[in-house]
């Protein structure tokens, strides 16, 4: 019955790429069809109360939080088997196991198609009236096509993007899942600073993973799995994704003693604030 079904029968690479090569068209209009709407509802909304959607914005980041954990567990063992049996550098210069195989193969897959569906993650930001910063819609806009053309094209160095990011989600959601439940984090603008700091090393670590794969192919006559237009949206992505973490990092942790300490009435907001005069 689900022999045929890309997503529920037997897991095979070829035809995950075709996929989507053949869906690519539909994710384009959907990104097109979320940035109309996202600031279309942000402009509606802009004289009405905010619309919460605790219960479902609580199930919303416990599945991706889930999901993230499955995809980071289900990768892992593989991951580590490429880098015993071949070296380091293969993971990211060659197609192995971790695209091929029917369980990190599946879920570097289903990392791909879950771009589309993350895109859900700006509704509740928009209904909600929170603030809609660019890092945060851009960012969705265009993982989505580094995901796609990125898997299609043999770009073997995305493994790493893939797999941080599902290391890096599963605790981020979680952290938002605690959040929307209303159950207090101890020192959470710390532990969101941490969350932070990580997404900048995960950016850090795939920049030096793509300069040395840059270099290799420069210097070196032997082939990699990698393409011009794949490594380019790549780069412009890793590049542009560092500066706006790093304004972010910037304008949330340290400039007037950091506005998400602000947020959350941690200590250190406090003791900035008395140093300036500025303690209510």
């Amino acid at each position: 019955m689900f022999e045929d079904n890309v997503f529920l029968g037997e897991y095979n690479y070829e035809r995950a790429k075709q996929w989507c090569v053949d869906h690519e068209g539909f994710l384009l209009k959907s990104v097109g069809i979320y940035l109309i709407s996202i600031f279309s509802i942000k402009y509606l909304m802009k004289d009405r109360k905010p619309l919460i959607f605790a219960t479902p914005l609580i199930w919303w980041n416990a599945g991706l939080a889930l999901f993230s954990i499955l995809g980071f567990l289900r990768m892992t063992p593989t991951m580590f088997k490429v880098i015993y049996e071949h070296g380091f550098s293969y993971t990211y210069t060659h197609i192995s196991e971790l695209q091929t195989d029917s369980v990190s193969g599946y879920w570097t897959f289903l990392w791909c198609v879950s771009k589309i569906p993350e895109l859900i993650d700006t509704f509740f930001i928009v209904t909600r009236k929170s603030n809609l910063i660019f890092m945060h819609w851009y960012h969705h806009a265009l993982t989505g096509y580094f995901a796609f053309l990125n898997f299609y094209t043999d770009n073997a160095y995305m493994i790493w993007v893939v797999w941080l990011n599902y290391f890096i989600h599963s605790f981020m959601y979680t952290y938002y899942m605690l959040r929307a439940a209303k159950i207090k984090v101890p020192y959470g603008a710390v532990v969101a600073q941490v969350l932070t700091s990580a997404q900048i090393v995960q950016f850090l670590i795939t920049h030096a993973v793509m300069a040395h794969l840059a270099w290799l192919v420069l210097t070196t006559d032997a082939k990699y799995d990698v393409t011009f237009k794949g490594f380019f949206v790549g780069a412009f992505m890793e590049v542009t994704y560092l500066l706006l973490w790093f304004r972010f990092y910037h304008y949330s942790y340290i400039a007037k003693g950091g506005q998400k300490y602000a947020k959350y009435g941690d200590k250190k907001t406090e003791t900035v604030a008395a140093k300036e005069g500025k303690a209510e």
